[in-house]
C-alpha cells in the first residue's frame, strides 16, 4: 500500500510505501521529521484500519484525482464558452460546456477511490477493500482541529 503523508508544517506531499512496521521520513522542504507506525492490515494491503501518522481510525473516501485540475478544465471550458457567447454563437457556447461536462464525467467514472484520514489528511492507495464512507463535514469539523492542536498548528 502507498501512503501519502501531508506535512503539517509546509503542506508538502510525502509518498511512503507501507513495507516496514515503522518508518521515519523527513520532509524534503522543511525537514520536519515524521515517525510512522503501520498496522499489520495496512502493511498487508488488506484494509485501512489505523492511520500511521495520527493513529486515528476515522477515514473518508474520494476519487484519486486532484480537484484543482478538474476545476481548471471546467474553468477553461467556461472561458471558451464565454467567448462563443460573446460573439453571438450561443449554441456553440452550450456545446462546449456540455462537452466539457461529459468529458469530466467520463474521467470521473474511470478513476479509482482512495481513502483519506480525517485528522491528518494522509491518503491511502492500494488494492485493499474500500470500507470508508463518504466525506462528513461534521466529523471533519470535530477531528481536524483536534489533530491541529496536537501538532501545534492551532
Amino acid at each position: 500500500m502507498e501512503v501519502t503523508v501531508q506535512c503539517h508544517r509546509c503542506g508538502s506531499a510525502l509518498p511512503v510505501s507501507a513495507i516496514d512496521e515503522s518508518a521515519q521520513i523527513n520532509c524534503g522542504r522543511c525537514r520536519q521529521a515524521f515517525l510512522l507506525t503501520f498496522s499489520e492490515a495496512v502493511r498487508a494491503d488488506r484494509q485501512v484500519d489505523r492511520c500511521p501518522v495520527c493513529e486515528g481510525s476515522d477515514f473518508w473516501r474520494r476519487k484519486d484525482f486532484d480537484p484543482k485540475i478538474g476545476l481548471a478544465v471546467i474553468g477553461i471550458a467556461i472561458l471558451i464558452s464565454a467567448g462563443f457567447y460573446y460573439v453571438g454563437l450561443d449554441l456553440m457556447a452550450y456545446i462546449v460546456l456540455a462537452a466539457a461536462t461529459l468529458i469530466d464525467l467520463a474521467i470521473y467514472g474511470r478513476l479509482r477511490d482512495l481513502t483519506v484520514c480525517y485528522r491528518c489528511h494522509a491518503e491511502f492507495r492500494g488494492a485493499y477493500e474500500r470500507t470508508a464512507g463518504a466525506f462528513d463535514l461534521h466529523t471533519a469539523d470535530l477531528l481536524e482541529p483536534e489533530y491541529e492542536r496536537k501538532v501545534g498548528i492551532r
